[in-house]
């Protein structure tokens, strides 16, 4: 063979290799069952904001079905205990949990006469009642209050190397190394003790020091290359070689038994999961395959962001589902949720007039592209036009809300004045990123 040829041959197998570490792969939206839920039925996760815009660099409240802030009270930390009454109860409501809610992970459940009341991790939670929007703290410093944060892994015995963070292609929260890399497990003893002896291709055993020792559910084994390797709950840790950024997950779908090492789960709907584009990387989709789109606007100052990738929650509860009428959800159907659904996570429910109810994440309502075969993003970054409704709209609220869809300003901002006429205004579709 002639150096030319050896060298075409060569480029061959580059590509192909590269084309298999980036074909489209869809994942589960669930992790294994023994990972529990963040949160339960009825409990939501909310960006902390002043006046609709984030505050506290970024914090995550929990929140109940409506979005409103969740509190613990600090004489209420013993365990099984509600100790708010009288006047106190006054202004503090109890998170009460749904017919059918059961313990589970950090969430427990109290009884209360004709109900049964939130706890997590032994608190009791309750909301203020002047909180007015979603994302409100004002019951923050009011007595022994303090709103109830999500904090992945608060509580949890950790080696030096291994952190908890938030893994969004992997729909949940999980152990990262000190550099941020997301850690993997193997299922299964075959597989385990397969990597253990003989190594798993492309697959990095997270080395502890020789001096390691146990600590709360992680573990030290000794390979039989000589390598001490930490192990969560008896499962050893790898990363990915394939995975260049903190956060990635690109090991998803490489070796059917691996998966990040994840400490919970986001809920995610039956008819939901999070799947990889080869263009836009972790995406979610419904489980047919049908690239799953929210309604925005151009981004107009460095604030345009949730996790970096969405944006701010208040503005896609200002557009709600109004943005997309009868003749818009022809192209772009609503994402509908069941009757019997529940918020939970960063999932929410907007209902229609007419009953039908549209899931919405992070604050945006979410839609399908009716003309997209499964696996298709043609309607990402499509931009199209909104109506401005006529002046004599008596629906105040739709009116406020077209004005400011249509000038394209800061919903923030009263804008004053009524609108005049019928305008139109840019607004585009992309892809949602979990």
């Amino acid at each position: 063979m002639n150096r030319g040829a050896l060298i075409g041959l060569c480029a061959i197998a580059v590509l192909a290799a590269a084309a298999l570490r980036w074909l489209p792969r869809h994942r589960a939206a669930d992790a294994p069952p023994a990972v529990a839920l963040s949160t339960p039925p009825g409990i939501t996760l909310q960006l902390r904001t002043t006046a609709g815009r984030p505050r506290g660099n970024g914090q995550i409240l929990y929140a109940d079905a409506n979005g409103m802030t969740l509190y613990v009270r600090n004489p209420d930390q013993a365990p099984g205990s509600a100790q708010c009454q009288d006047d106190c109860a006054s202004a503090w409501l109890p998170a009460l949990a749904p017919p059918g809610a059961a313990s589970a992970g950090d969430w427990s459940l109290l009884d209360r006469t004709g109900s049964r009341q939130w706890a997590l991790r032994g608190a009791p939670l309750y909301r203020f009642l002047h909180d007015t929007e979603v994302g409100d703290s004002n019951g923050e410093g009011t007595g022994a209050w303090r709103v109830a944060a999500f904090h992945p892994g608060d509580g949890m015995m950790l080696p030096d190397a291994i952190a908890v963070r938030e893994i969004d292609g992997a729909g949940g929260a999980g152990l990262v190394d000190s550099l941020g890399m997301t850690l993997y497990v193997f299922d299964g003893e075959a597989a385990a003790a397969e990597c253990a002896a003989a190594g798993c291709p492309h697959w990095l055993p997270l080395q502890a020091p020789q001096i390691a020792k146990p600590i709360g559910d992680f573990s030290v084994i000794a390979r039989n290359d000589g390598i001490s390797q930490w192990a969560f709950r008896g499962q050893q840790l790898y990363r990915f070689e394939g995975d260049q950024q903190p956060g990635e997950v690109s090991g998803v779908g490489i070796d059917g038994r691996a998966h990040p090492a994840l400490i919970m789960r986001h809920f995610m709907p039956a008819d939901a999961m999070i799947r990889r584009n080869p263009e836009l990387g972790d995406i979610l989709t419904t489980a047919g395959g049908a690239t799953l789109y929210e309604r925005d606007r151009p981004a107009t100052d460095a604030g345009h962001s949730f996790r970096e990738n969405h944006g701010w929650p208040a503005l896609g509860r200002m557009f709600g589902t109004a943005s997309c009428d009868a003749a818009c959800a022809r192209t772009w159907p609503p994402f509908i949720a069941p009757s019997d659904a529940l918020p939970s996570g960063y999932w929410g429910i907007a209902t229609h007039s007419d009953g039908k109810r549209q899931w919405v994440y992070k604050g945006y309502a979410l839609y399908t592209h009716a003309a997209e075969a499964p696996g298709a993003i043609d309607g990402n970054l499509t931009y199209d036009l909104a109506p401005v409704v006529e002046a004599r709209d008596t629906d105040a609220d739709a009116r406020r809300a077209a004005s400011h869809i249509t000038r394209g300003v800061d919903p923030f901002v009263p804008a004053g004045g009524d609108v005049a006429g019928i305008g139109v205004g840019a607004l585009f579709w992309h892809a949602v990123v979990p």
